[in-house]
């Protein structure tokens, strides 16, 4: 009878295990619907694991917002509008900037939460210049006006198709790592760049005209990744997929 029991107990501990190693990754999103495009966020993550719970912020108020990231595995912070520039200090820029208060309340505020609770955090195009800006960063208010190295139609040009251009990644970086590349083409669509990147971070590539395209945090106490392209519609994946990769392993392990 004991070794019945015993043998009971076994298989128990190990169906608990099973359980646990195929539980659903939950993750936010700070807006994956709206235009279409929002969609690929959702499509960019489930393309890897189908079986992904995505949960879309947008529209939530900074309380739910925060209830919820007490129960997901990872917080994806999207493209979009500009962050108020009253936030890193050009108040006198607002009327060049195309501004989304709402989503600068909720996105700079639910950031805040994921790092007191340690989520991974990964950040596209908008969502890399909002880590930035909430850790004490500036940007550059326009690339093509206020930035004396700008490569015309480097990272915008004008068209509705993504630019494409080349970084070269820094060989110390983890990204370099994970991808096994020193450089690469990637996709943007984005009239502001990093100014002063935070204390918090460091570059991990730089596009042809110097401006930081990605960065990583320096205290691994919480994961952050930020990429200035958007990897969720790279059709070139040497860029892109190895982002989501690292970033659902790392939301597994929360």
């Amino acid at each position: 009878m004991k070794i019945i029991i015993s043998i009971l107990l076994i298989l128990s501990i190990i169906s608990c295990n099973k359980q646990s190693d195929t539980k659903n990754l939950t993750i936010a999103i700070s807006k994956a619907s709206g235009d279409p495009v929002y969609k690929n966020y959702v499509n960019w993550l489930r393309d890897k694991d189908s079986t992904i719970i995505v949960i879309d912020l947008v529209g939530k108020s900074i309380s739910e917002a925060n209830n919820i990231l007490e129960n997901v595995d990872g917080l994806l912070l999207s493209g979009g509008p500009d962050p108020h520039p009253g936030r890193y200090g050009k108040t006198a820029d607002t009327n060049r900037c195309d501004i989304d208060l709402q989503r600068d309340t909720l996105e700079f505020g639910v950031y805040k939460k994921a790092k007191e609770l340690k989520i991974p955090i990964l950040g596209v195009c908008r969502g890399m210049q909002v880590i930035n800006v909430a850790e004490g960063g500036s940007l550059i208010v326009d690339i093509e006006n206020d930035f004396k190295n700008s490569i015309d139609n480097l990272h915008q040009n004008g068209l509705p198709q993504d630019a494409i251009h080349k970084v070269n990644l820094v060989s110390s970086s983890n990204l370099f790592t994970l991808t096994n590349k020193e450089s690469g083409e990637i996709n943007c669509n984005h009239h502001q760049g990093i100014d002063k990147l935070s204390d918090s971070f460091k570059p991990s590539s730089h596009s042809e005209d110097g401006l930081i395209e990605s960065f990583e945090n320096i205290n691994e106490s919480t994961w952050i990744m930020a990429v200035q392209w958007h990897p969720e519609r790279l059709k070139i994946k040497g860029l892109s997929n190895p982002i989501r990769d690292e970033f659902l392993k790392i939301c597994k392990l929360k």
